[in-house]
């Protein structure tokens, strides 16, 4: 199986390079053709890093702890991070429920895997489904909206295509996993499901555009469905928009690097083309 070493722009050119900028984002949305899309994803699938081929697993060890203090701009891994440390399982948009499996889960298989990060949680449905969480937080004081759904949904999808091109070697180390979490888990060789998950206020900055901002971002919302349902409807990949409800303030423990919620926060779903969460 080939190893990826290079992202080409001419090969993933939407996956991985297209700028996903507020001015004209409808136009942009518009503009990602179903083919193309999934022309990407399978090639992405084809030639996805391998970690089994260099030894390396997908489930590391984890001391549900920050890497460095806790004041920081990376304000996804510290939500990732108390969410997972919560244990709890959440209802599933499909009907059903699911579980956070791992967070931080590495993809790159050698350095040269430019442009290829880490999953920020990944999930399992109680049918065995995986879920691929692309979660979204502004850091606190931040002005802007952050990323857009549109760069979410993407980074989401190449991650989804490189999990599914690696599931039979994800499963087995989930089958064999010691952790509480991955007791009675069994894995379906199924698309995995990409859940875009970020706080209310989050997807508000994105649904409630002001006057002249929506004038430049047209009405995105539709586009950004319509693609969702096509993404579903070629590849097999549901794409679910989530909201958290009711976030608390994210507090770190006694030694100032343990992301801790004191609740669970309730999901809630978004539909980008009815009305805000």
């Amino acid at each position: 199986m080939a190893q990826m070493s290079n992202l080409s722009p001419e090969t993933f050119n939407i996956l991985f390079n297209k700028k996903w900028t507020t001015t004209a984002l409808a136009k942009a949305i518009s503009e990602v053709g179903g083919d193309a899309l999934s022309r990407e994803y399978e090639e992405l699938r084809r030639c996805a890093p391998r970690r089994s081929e260099r030894k390396k697993c997908y489930f590391v060890e984890h001391d549900r702890k920050l890497s460095t203090e806790a004041p920081s701009n990376r304000s996804e891994e510290h939500l990732a991070i108390a969410l997972w440390n919560l244990n709890k399982c959440w209802p599933s948009l499909g009907g059903g429920r699911f579980r956070l499996l791992d967070y931080q889960l590495p993809l790159k298989a050698r350095q040269s895997d430019k442009g290829i990060g880490k999953v920020d949680l990944l999930g399992v449905t109680d049918k065995g489904r995986f879920m691929v969480i692309e979660l979204k937080a502004k850091q606190k004081g931040e002005n802007n909206r952050g990323d857009s759904p549109a760069a979410a949904l993407m980074q989401g999808l190449r991650y989804a295509a490189i999990v599914e091109a690696n599931i039979k070697v994800i499963a087995g180390e989930a089958k064999r996993h010691p952790g509480d979490r991955f007791k009675d888990v069994t894995i379906v060789e199924e698309s995995p499901i990409v859940q875009i998950l970020a706080p209310k206020s989050w997807w508000r900055g994105w649904l409630e555009l002001g006057a002249s901002t929506r004038k430049a971002a047209g009405r995105w919302e539709p586009e950004f469905c319509k693609l969702t349902r096509d993404v579903e409807k070629r590849l097999g990949v549901a794409v679910e928009c989530m909201a958290l409800d009711k976030l608390a303030d994210i507090a770190y423990g006694p030694d100032g690097k343990t992301p801790q919620l004191n609740r669970v926060p309730a999901l809630c779903p978004v539909r980008p083309d009815n009305k805000p969460p």
